[in-house]
């Protein structure tokens, strides 16, 4: 005997085909289906996100497109008038100015005096140019490298003569 038939159970009900469309009604129970472990979702398979819960100031809205995928508003860039999106370079190992968030959502980085102490650092300075020497002896050369002392001491570089 044949049976012409999408849905059906094999003698002995061990498996059920579903060829045509399971729609199971509001209110109805499925029991026996694990969703443990549930499949992690893909860019080419459906399946479960993980994500932290909401907090208080979190105001980007998150939307499951008709195609699966979520998507989350674009950030517009970041003004002095408005907060916004920022772009920045991956840091590198030399990179050590730690910049923080204020509790305005504003950037922070330390601010550097000025001039650079002993014991502080600082901006550089650029000292006057000295140009190479031309010296053929000891008296020249010397004169020549009292005035590169004297320019680095007027830049700021070097401590001026104690008087």
């Amino acid at each position: 005997m044949g049976y012409n038939t999408k849905n059906y159970t094999e003698q002995g009900g061990e498996k059920t085909v579903i060829g045509g469309t399971l729609e199971i009604k509001e209110g109805a129970s499925v029991t026996g289906l694990s969703a443990n472990p549930l499949l992690v979702a893909t860019e080419e398979t459906l399946g479960g996100v993980k994500a932290a819960a909401a907090g208080e100031d979190d105001t980007a809205e998150v939307k499951i497109g008709e195609d699966g995928k979520l998507y989350v508003q674009a950030l517009a860039a970041a003004t002095a008038e408005a907060l916004g999106g920022v772009m920045a370079e991956v840091a590198d190992e030399g990179d050590t100015v730690e910049i923080k968030i204020g509790e305005d959502s504003k950037l922070y980085a330390p601010a550097y005096p000025a001039d650079a102490t002993d014991s502080v650092s600082g901006l550089v300075k650029m000292a006057a140019n000295q140009a190479d020497s031309i010296a053929e002896d000891t008296a020249a050369l010397v004169t020549d490298f009292n005035a590169l002392l004297a320019k680095l001491k007027a830049a700021g570089l070097m401590a001026a003569d104690e008087e």
